[in-house]
């Protein structure tokens, strides 16, 4: 393959996952409005639930945030009173966040419309093709995670 149609064909690709991502944003939005939630939000609650506790870091690493818009999502999951914030009580400079009982309940009463919106999205989509594609982009956020940042 020449340089030029190398080029060309990571534009595509490029292009091809950024459009994807906005049109799956695009058919996700209204289900996150309709459960008074972002997608971020989301994000956090589904992390918390899923993997228990975690330190604002670890929280940040697992979402792939920046500090500063998680920041935001953390307040505003604190002033919803779904989320705590805590000192660890091993390192008591770092900051533990976890699931109340109020966040416990919100995931498990916006998992269903969360399901039921994937289902439709993915409705086309063979087993096989979902699992070639996770297998995919995991194998593409490995390469991205192992590309020297400047």
């Amino acid at each position: 393959m020449t340089q030029k149609n190398q080029d060309r064909e990571n534009q595509a690709l490029v292009l091809a996952v950024l459009r994807s991502q906005q049109m799956f944003m695009r058919a996700m939005g209204p289900v996150f409005r309709d459960g008074g939630l972002t997608a971020p939000q989301w994000d956090a609650l589904e992390t918390l639930s899923h993997k228990g506790a975690l330190s604002v870091n670890d929280l940040m690493q697992f979402t792939l945030s920046t500090s500063g818009s998680l920041d935001v999502v953390v307040r505003n999951l604190i002033q919803a009173g779904w989320v705590e914030k805590s000192v660890d009580e091993f390192d008591k400079r770092a900051r533990v966040l976890h699931l109340t009982p109020a966040g416990h309940k919100k995931v498990a009463d916006f998992l269903p419309a969360h399901n039921h919106a994937l289902d439709q999205i993915f409705a086309n989509l063979t087993e096989e093709e979902k699992r070639t594609s996770i297998a995919t982009f995991n194998r593409f956020r490995k390469k991205l995670s192992q590309v020297k940042k400047d």
